[in-house]
């Protein structure tokens, strides 16, 4: 109780790590732009509605446009009120915003950065897009399921992004 959290997690990762917010107590912000979260988006055309129900209940939904001053803006008067922050944009995604960690001190130096990554944040693969599927397989998930005269199969559920995001909302919770 008492902490407030922004939340501009996406598809798995990120909205897990904040799930668990929630549902721990924590006030969670969700936003969104226009367009809706990725993963509310693939709701209408692949069946996603109750993951992203499931991922988004307890939070409080807001809509930001962070390619715009206006939105990035009122991204940081959230920021200077709120404990904590999660992401999972590609590396340096937020930083060409101009709303990346060392900007977003600035305005509240006692925030927490959470910020969830497929392969890290400064290795030799932080480039490399990641997806659950994609990390399955780096991670040699794929290379234990499936049928051995056959291709390698991706695990049912995605494990790595529920994993990193289980990760993610440990080290936030350190912090």
């Amino acid at each position: 109780q008492g902490i407030t959290v922004v939340d501009l997690g996406q598809i798995y990762n990120g909205p897990y790590c904040t799930f668990l917010m929630a549902m721990a107590g924590a006030r969670v912000i969700k936003i969104e732009s226009k367009g809706g979260e990725h993963l509310r988006r693939r709701s209408v055309v692949g069946g996603a509605a109750l993951p992203f129900a499931m991922l988004n209940s307890n939070k409080s939904f807001a809509t930001l446009d962070l390619k715009t001053d206006r939105g990035r803006e009122l991204l940081r008067s959230m920021v200077a009120r709120a404990d904590v922050l999660v992401e999972n944009f590609a590396p340096g995604a937020m930083d060409r915003l101009g709303v990346g960690y060392e900007a977003l001190r600035v305005v509240n130096p006692r925030l927490i950065y959470g910020a969830g990554s497929g392969y890290g944040r400064s290795g030799p693969n932080r480039n490399y897009p990641a997806m659950d599927l994609t990390v399955q397989a780096m991670a040699g998930v794929m290379s234990v399921t499936g049928f051995a005269d056959r291709p390698p199969v991706k695990a049912g559920p995605a494990l790595c992004d529920f994993f990193g995001g289980t990760h993610l909302y440990g080290r936030i919770m350190t912090a």
